[in-house]
């Protein structure tokens, strides 16, 4: 064997090991990429889980403030609200306690609906402090606070009744205490065959609910006739507001997660929706809804990967498409919850345009919400003001020029000259 064919040799092997290592590394990158995939798979299937519980204790929210202007006796009402709860709201059972003050202190079962056969009369219900006290009920109704267990196979603490409860199939519950003029009287107690449900979110819209029943019943109670359905009931309807909120705040977060360049980009948009509807002179009601809306318009982005909603590069056609779909994605989030404004319809149409050119749909001019072409303008004009994952920020005059470039042609005139206005008269600025 010659000089020659060795130094080929060596040389082979030398190419040979870079080559191993190559390999490895790139094996490694591609193990390392996939891991995050299933990181970001896991997490959208754990926010997509929250956001159905949340979606599913606001319709149960809802639907119980209809009983409630409804109903005319406290016994109907509370059986009322327990069938709503589990027929509606899709847990296995609710059931609503009234705390004696006899000797042992227990709990009479006012009105219940779902799988509960042979469970009362096989667990011993009082709010003591002893042992048998530590039923969801006891412990709602003795610290004036929500009892919540994600788990009760797993949960020490509920041995007195979890062998019930498991033989019922329950699996979590939440325990709300009723109270009136700051002491509790009673507890609503909702059950669930899943584990890990009612997280803080759900607890809070619930809780409104039992903070509503109490106010139905004493309404009944102290014979305030159904005028408690147009002048009291706004109070009820108030409160419903603001669970509203809480799930509003739930939504929010959720695309803020998944998008970090959206970071903030709704609520501006959601603010300067408000202001052109102020200008325009709409009603206070419809400026909630736009206000609100505009808050959870791109919902529906919870659906694409988050290496395209954040990718630094144009998208491809294929990309483009994809995020064209959340519009639609963001109205079959929200089709279930009974906002009493038409936020599904807006969140749908807000990517559509004057001439037809826009999506889902391709509707035009007044087939488009008023709402939808306020919100379609305040959108272009802050995504364009501000830097996004592929281009630094346009700036506002630009984002100005392109609405009065296209005024009546893409978006609505009206819309577009009050924006204008509002930016070049009266000095209106994004907060960042």
């Amino acid at each position: 064997m010659n000089e020659n064919t060795l130094k080929e040799e060596s040389s082979d092997s030398l190419y040979q090991d870079k080559t191993k290592k190559q390999l490895i590394e790139e094996l490694k990158v591609l193990r390392e990429r996939e891991l995050e995939r299933d990181k970001i798979r896991a997490g959208q299937s754990r926010t997509e889980q929250e956001l159905k519980r949340a979606k599913r204790a606001l319709k149960t929210l809802s639907s119980c403030h209809r009983a409630m202007i409804r109903s005319i006796n406290k016994e109907d009402l509370l059986q009322d609200i327990c069938r709503i709860i589990v027929e509606e709201g899709s847990y296995s059972m609710a059931w609503v306690g009234l705390a004696a003050d006899d000797k042992k202190k227990s709990i009479k079962v006012l009105a219940k609906s779902g799988n509960y056969d042979g469970y009362f009369e096989n667990i011993d219900l009082n709010w003591s402090k002893g042992r048998d006290g530590h039923c969801p009920e006891g412990s709602a109704i003795r610290t004036g606070k929500p009892y919540v267990v994600r788990d009760i196979l797993s949960n020490p603490e509920v041995m007195p009744w979890r062998g019930e409860a498991l033989k019922q199939g329950f699996s979590s519950v939440v325990s709300l205490p009723l109270t009136s003029n700051g002491r509790p009287f009673g507890a609503l107690s909702i059950y669930s065959d899943e584990t890990d449900v009612f997280n803080s979110e759900e607890v809070d819209l619930l809780k409104r609910l039992g903070d509503s029943l109490v106010y139905g019943v004493v309404a009944i109670h102290t014979h305030k006739k159904l005028n408690w359905a147009e002048g009291e009931a706004k109070k009820s309807l108030d409160k419903l507001q603001k669970a509203f909120g809480a799930i509003i705040q739930v939504l929010e977060k959720t695309v803020e997660m998944r998008d970090p360049y959206t970071a903030g980009h709704q609520r501006r948009v959601a603010d300067l929706a408000w202001h052109i509807a102020e200008e325009m002179s709409l009603s206070a009601d419809r400026k909630d809804g736009i206000r609100i809306t505009g808050i959870i318009h791109d919902i529906g982005k919870i659906y694409i990967p988050a290496e395209i909603l954040s990718k630094p590069k144009a998208l491809t056609n294929i990309e483009f498409n994809l995020i064209k779909t959340h519009p639609q994605a963001g109205a079959d989030i929200l089709e279930a919850i009974e906002f009493p404004w038409p936020v599904e319809k807006i969140v749908l149409q807000h990517h559509e345009r004057m001439d037809g050119s826009g999506y889902p749909h391709g509707l035009s001019k007044k087939d488009i919400l008023l709402e939808s072409r306020i919100i379609g303008v305040a959108d272009v004009v802050e995504a364009m003001a501000s830097h996004r994952p592929y281009r630094p920020a346009l700036g506002i005059d630009k984002a100005l020029k392109e609405i009065f470039d296209n005024r009546s042609i893409l978006y609505d005139k009206d819309v577009v000259d009050v924006c204008l206005k509002l930016f070049r008269e009266k000095e209106y600025q994004f907060e960042h």
